[in-house]
């Protein structure tokens, strides 16, 4: 056996290695599971299908997510998205505009006013008049318990006119959450393109705040210093001067006479 036989068989032997080597990285990477945050965007991409926007508030999804695993943030109090919507056909400044995107975690002052785990989604059009449909979407994905969703901002106002609003049981954690769609009003409709925020849901109890009791006008007042019972004047050793009687002396029965003399 020559030395051109021997390095063949030697680089076949390297080479088969190698690719055991590579078919068992491969396997291990195609056992690994997914994290609930990876299956949560998964299920985002399905729910969208071929809508375009919803496909960009996906993207925007996921790349957000990227940001906080790399800047480990917590306990994010944003409550406005991270930009303010740009929106087509309506606005003060047709034909372009912005729609102010905000979440209401409940998270104020260290008390909360939603129910444990619960996010209210808002937004607001630079535009007059009353909104006679909403047509907007606001898809969520919590990257600690990985629940994610899709859901519409039907909310209606007690005159049975869009809210422009919804609230949300995402549980408690960071979320991240795109709001896009359109709002259609009297005289225009608004085009609201994605935009992407992060918040944090508490999971503490609702505190209702402490009203302080209104004062009855008609209650009788009373003074804060302490009373006492009223006493008799005591005219014993006070009130006017004491009198002094004097008895009289009594007689001496010498006085006035007179011994003779002897």
């Amino acid at each position: 056996m020559n030395g051109w036989t021997q390095s063949r068989r030697a680089l076949a032997v390297a080479a088969l290695t190698a690719t055991a080597a590579l078919g068992a990285t491969a396997t291990a990477t195609a056992d690994q599971p997914k994290t609930p945050v990876e299956i949560g965007i998964d299920q985002l991409t399905q729910a969208v299908g071929d809508d375009a926007a919803g496909k960009t508030a996906v993207a925007d999804i996921a790349r957000a997510d990227q940001l906080v695993a790399a800047a480990k943030l917590e306990n994010v109090q944003f409550t406005s998205f991270w930009y303010q919507a740009p929106t087509l056909g309506c606005g003060f400044n047709m034909p372009f505009s912005l729609t102010n995107a905000m979440a209401v975690t409940g998270i104020s002052g260290g008390t909360t006013s939603l129910p444990p785990g619960n996010v209210s989604f808002q937004a607001m059009a630079q535009q007059n008049g009353f909104p006679l449909a909403s047509g907007l979407s606001v898809a969520w994905l919590n990257v600690n318990n990985g629940r994610s969703g899709i859901t519409a901002l039907d909310d209606q106002t007690e005159y049975n006119l869009p809210a422009l609003s919804k609230t949300v049981d995402t549980g408690a954690g960071n979320v991240i959450a795109s709001l896009w769609g359109t709002i259609d009003y009297p005289a225009a409709r608004c085009v609201v393109t994605p935009t992407v925020g992060l918040f944090t849901v508490s999971d503490a109890p609702a505190v209702q705040p402490t009203i302080p009791a209104t004062p009855d006008p008609n209650a009788p007042t009373t003074s804060g210093a302490p009373t006492t019972p009223a006493q008799a004047p005591d005219n014993s050793g006070q009130g006017s001067p004491a009198t002094t009687t004097t008895a009289p002396a009594a007689p001496n029965p010498d006085a006035g006479s007179v011994t003779p003399a002897n």
